[in-house]
């Protein structure tokens, strides 16, 4: 499946709010402390806390706090390749203990939200988030890891779904090939991603895993295809979703729809980023902890 790359207009470094990250804290305000957190995860899956065997936890975010802070950049302007859709801050809201991407059609075209976790940059890791999206056949949702040099690809992909019932997510890589050729694979999973779920990825030396709900449902082991780059985490909502179904050939959008809402969130609940412990992943590794998962869709160059 072909698909058009998507990136701020200009550079990411229009992005608002970035700070540089002298100490990335894993939050533990609690309601007594915190007036605008929430009596219970929202999600319906409380945010982990602690290290992971060969993971050890370096931030997270359950957005209980009052406003996005400063660990969080919003996104301006318009995706590169993508001229159906502009990024304004004011769709990004934090409200109830939940970070809202939200999207509005408006008389000049459709706004959205999106945002960068560019503070917590770092080679490999395992990063998830729980999130979930409104029904709609205008707006797709993109998390992803981006490199920090700005010089793409590489890309990590790892939930992004431009279906309007959203019973359908993908995954992608964006790799340079032996001949110096920007090359994509791209693969997919069913589910009901309007209903709450937990989404994620691991990517190690020559490894990347993708995660949905604690499992692996695809995964890639090359040493062409895996990028080896510092990268930060990147959280959008865009328009243009009908575009670029039409663009890939799939069931074009109907002016009928019921999926054609003025309005639409992604919504996440939290955000948690592991740093690798590579003596502990070296010892998995020779365990056979990451050799190839029969249940898991293979990503082939």
């Amino acid at each position: 499946m072909s698909r058009r790359r998507r990136r701020a207009a200009g550079t990411i470094a229009t992005l608002a709010l970035i700070a540089s990250c002298t100490s990335c804290t894993i939050a533990t305000d609690s309601p007594a402390e915190n007036p605008c957190a929430p009596e219970s995860s929202p999600g319906g899956v409380s945010l982990p806390r602690g290290d992971l065997q060969g993971w050890k936890q370096i931030f997270s975010d359950d957005f209980d706090d009052c406003d996005l802070g400063s660990d969080w950049g919003t996104y301006s302007g318009q995706p590169g390749g993508n001229p159906n859709s502009t990024w304004d801050a004011s769709m990004v809201q934090v409200d109830d203990g939940l970070l809202n991407l939200n999207s509005q059609r408006t008389d000049s075209g459709w706004i959205t939200g999106g945002v960068s976790n560019y503070p917590v940059t770092q080679q490999y890791g395992r990063w998830e988030i729980r999130m979930r999206a409104d029904n709609s056949d205008d707006i797709s949702y993109h998390m992803l890891l981006w490199p920090q040099n700005e010089k793409w690809p590489p890309e990590i992909d790892f939930a992004e779904s431009v279906s309007g019932t959203r019973d359908e997510m993908s995954a992608f890589l964006h790799w340079v090939d032996d001949k110096g050729t920007n090359d994509k694979k791209g693969v997919s999973t069913g589910g009901d991603f309007s209903e709450w779920h937990t989404v994620g990825v691991e990517w190690g030396p020559g490894i990347v895993r993708y995660l949905l709900d604690g499992k692996v449902w695809a995964e890639a082991h090359s040493e062409t295809m895996v990028p080896d780059v510092p990268m930060w985490l990147g959280l959008q909502a865009e328009a243009g979703a009908c575009e670029r179904r039409e663009d890939w050939g799939m069931t074009p959008c109907s002016d009928f729809s019921e999926q054609r809402p003025d309005n639409a969130a992604v919504q996440v609940d939290w955000v948690t980023v592991y740093a690798a412990d590579f003596d502990a992943l070296e010892k998995m590794q020779k365990s056979g902890y990451y050799d190839p998962s029969p249940d898991a869709i293979q990503f082939t160059d």
